[in-house]
């Protein structure tokens, strides 16, 4: 019996010093987890905004890459029509657009998203003769939107050759344009060439996290002869006056020295700020003895939007 006694309190002894150690695990475990979740939540709360606006940024910045592709894909284009009368028979070109980013692995996985939308906006271009009627060319454009959660939100919008980007109710532009082609003949002679990039298609817009496409497809280019004139007005039409004034001004003296015309006395950027539009006049001169022979070229490319493998 005193054996069997001793046995019972040897095993109610290891029962409870086992039931201590599991108890003791338990706690460390629950200490453990919620050590972890605490420095979860201070990640989450204090550092992930942070890491979520740089990679936001960082996705601006592809999208900005973005759009300076598909200028040079549309200048490309430009290039091969005005050279090859048989290019508009070639297949088209696709230019990828990186519409979402700022994901953060296992932290904040979730990616912002971007809006593309082509031709539901316009643009146009005005020459306005001293004698003769006015032309004009109208054209569409293509815009990015960003839907962002941390960093700022950007607009980009493609238009005439030229990128402007958006933020804040200010616009500025990161890509110029090849508007004017401009040489002397002679003393106060000159052929004044303007290039008009009309894109075409239907209105058409996209919102997504990934990867989208662009189609383009070129076609023989348009010209426009205005004939001889001694001055005249271009007019654009924009909803964003401020970034091509902005780029006209900090161009005109390279312009000038381009062309062999003086500003202030050949032409000049008119100093009034209008709404909706920003005029660039081409004066007859000091003795009214300047010419120009005019014309408008008019290229159009078509844009589809549209997942890769949905072009084949």
């Amino acid at each position: 019996m005193k054996i069997g006694k001793n046995r019972s309190w040897k095993e109610l002894i290891k029962s409870l010093s086992n039931s201590e150690l599991a108890a003791s695990t338990v706690i460390a475990a629950v200490l453990l987890l919620s050590i972890l979740f605490t420095i979860f939540a201070v990640v989450r709360i204090a550092y992930v905004p942070e890491w979520k606006t740089d990679a936001e940024q960082s996705h601006m910045g592809e999208v900005q890459k973005d759009m300076a592709g598909l200028k040079s894909t549309v200048d490309m284009i430009i290039f091969l029509t005005a050279t090859n009368t048989s290019y508009s028979a070639r297949p088209p070109l696709t230019v990828p657009f990186s519409m979402g980013g700022g994901g953060i692995s296992i932290l904040e996985p979730s990616k912002s998203s971007g809006t593309l939308s082509i031709n539901t906006k316009s643009y146009k271009v005005t020459i306005i003769p001293t004698v003769g009627n006015e032309t004009s060319i109208n054209s569409n454009i293509i815009t990015y939107h960003s839907n962002n959660r941390q960093y700022v939100d950007q607009v980009f919008r493609y238009e005439n050759g030229a990128v402007i980007l958006v933020q804040d109710g200010r616009s500025l532009m990161t890509q110029f344009p090849s508007l004017f082609s401009i040489n002397q003949i002679s003393a106060h002679n000159y052929t004044v060439l303007i290039q008009a990039i009309n894109v075409s298609g239907n209105s058409d817009s996209i919102s997504s996290d990934t990867y989208t496409y662009l189609r383009l497809t070129g076609s023989q280019p348009n010209t426009i002869d205005l004939g001889n004139i001694s001055s005249f007005d271009c007019i654009i039409s924009t909803k964003y006056p401020d970034a091509w004034k902005a780029y006209f001004k900090g161009n005109l003296n390279e312009i000038s020295k381009e062309i062999g015309l003086k500003y202030g006395t050949d032409f000049i950027l008119d100093p009034k700020d209008y709404s909706d539009n920003v005029r660039l006049k081409f004066l007859a001169g000091s003795k009214k003895q300047n010419h120009y022979k005019l014309s408008i070229r008019e290229y159009v490319i078509t844009a589809e939007i549209g997942a890769r493998n949905s072009f084949n």
